[in-house]
């Protein structure tokens, strides 16, 4: 029975020394504009998420192809601290990587920004995703299902076509 204290000390340090993780911001239901600034916001003491070793985290963001093809990834800054709760990101330097790669993103909530943790070190233990979001406020955003039209316009006329050059 003398080591039922030192038990709960001991598991009191432990449960202290660990980051639960989850993040709270921004609100999912609402649009990410990409034409202002976004802060990014996360609670290192709640949440389902523990990583005990876990010391400093690099915040990334990632988008998915309108066509579905493909997922682009950014790492918006490094080494932040878990205690800090916050990042104010500018999303124009994503903007014009996207711009440069031709490609152009879904509107629909299938983006994600992700925590990827690290120890004491720098070396990195694991990553969580956020919530998934939708965007708003460039014209890189394409609805894929416009596309489709588009493409199901010309199939429906090259049908006509040859239907119409059998029939002759």
């Amino acid at each position: 029975m003398r080591y039922a204290p030192l038990l709960s000390t001991l598991s009191c340090a432990v449960f202290h020394a660990s980051h639960a993780f989850e993040f709270t911001g921004p609100d999912s239901s609402e649009k990410l504009n990409l034409t202002q600034p976004i802060t990014i916001t996360w609670n290192a003491n709640s949440g389902s998420f523990i990583e005990p070793e876990a010391r400093a985290l690099d915040l990334w963001f990632y988008v998915i192809t309108s066509d579905s093809s493909g997922r682009l990834g950014w790492e918006l800054d490094k080494n932040l601290s878990l205690s800090a709760g916050s990042y104010k990101w500018n999303p124009n330097g994503v903007v014009e990587s996207i711009n440069k790669t031709g490609a152009s993103i879904s509107p629909d909530a299938v983006h994600v920004f992700e925590a990827r943790f690290m120890n004491g070190s720098g070396g990195w233990l694991s990553a969580l995703e956020s919530d998934k979001y939708a965007v708003e406020g460039s014209e890189l955003i394409q609805n894929s299902a416009g596309k489709g039209a588009q493409v199901g316009f010309y199939t429906a006329a090259v049908a006509f076509t040859i239907a119409s050059l059998v029939l002759l």
